[in-house]
């Protein structure tokens, strides 16, 4: 799936790329987006952090943030990518070794970013971009939540039932995770305000749709992801596994449109 996402997004950058430059300045930055991708995904190759198939998928989804968003987008996406895994490599204990991120994984999180990116690269209409932010925002926050939630057996609990889980369960929350989990929104809402120039309800948009993402990938955890059964869609008869890279492709997705819902209604 990774390698058609992989085609996907490569063909349809070109195609943006091409009817949205008017002069040789965006194929620089496109090309700049391309070169500065591949050294951050190669150097995450080389540290353990990626695989090589999630190499590939993180040069394209860079190129793309890069070459659309600018310097600012790239150093919002940088910095989400840089604390996930140095929180993910402090959490680790010295017996686990380190798992590098597959391609699905670098979709699951940058899907809707890409998405709402080319979009915004082919309309200029700014609620694309904030959505692709509020998309980093779920990502930021659901991943430090995750890894630093409370450890604490009789700390966390099942958001479907309020009912007593072990630590790290799909769709258990404890309060340091939620702590995290905003700070993590809060972050993201306040480096885009700041690169970007975004108004300052912008930033309330941001932070808002990030908490919620956040909120419904614990939702999902608990209602899907748990049973390990997958959902059958009506008709055609298709089987859907909600896996964890399934949950966090549509919790980015909700909260990067909940994002520009707020947007629409008002602004």
């Amino acid at each position: 799936m990774d390698s058609k996402l992989n085609v996907f997004f490569s063909f349809a950058a070109i195609f943006i790329f091409s009817i949205t430059a008017s002069n040789g300045s965006l194929y620089g930055q496109v090309g700049l987006g391309l070169f500065f991708s591949f050294i951050v995904s190669l150097a995450a190759f080389l540290t353990h952090q990626l695989s090589l198939d999630g190499l590939y998928s993180a040069t394209i989804a860079g190129t793309i943030v890069y070459g659309i968003g600018g310097w600012p987008t790239a150093l919002i996406m940088l910095f989400f990518f840089i604390s996930s895994s140095a929180i993910s490599n402090i959490s680790e204990s010295p017996a686990e070794d380190a798992v590098r991120r597959n391609g699905l994984q670098v979709w699951a999180n940058g899907f809707w970013v890409a998405v709402f990116l080319l979009l915004y690269g082919i309309t200029n209409e700014s609620g694309f971009l904030i959505g692709a932010l509020a998309a980093i925002a779920v990502a930021t926050a659901d991943t430090w939540s995750s890894e630093l939630r409370s450890q604490n057996p009789d700390s966390t609990y099942l958001i479907t039932t309020f009912e007593s889980v072990s630590p790290g369960m799909d769709g258990g929350l404890s309060l340091q995770g939620t702590y995290w989990a905003l700070a993590g929104s809060l972050v993201i809402a306040a480096l885009s305000s700041f690169f970007l120039s975004l108004p300052l309800i912008a930033f309330f948009f941001i932070f808002i749709a990030g908490a919620l993402g956040c909120m419904l990938d614990s939702f999902l955890g608990a209602a899907l992801q748990q049973n390990d059964s997958p959902i059958v869609v009506p008709i055609i008869d298709l089987q859907i596994m909600f896996n964890n890279n399934m949950v966090n492709a549509i919790s980015t997705g909700a909260g990067a449109l909940a994002a520009i819902i707020l947007k629409i209604i008002i602004l």
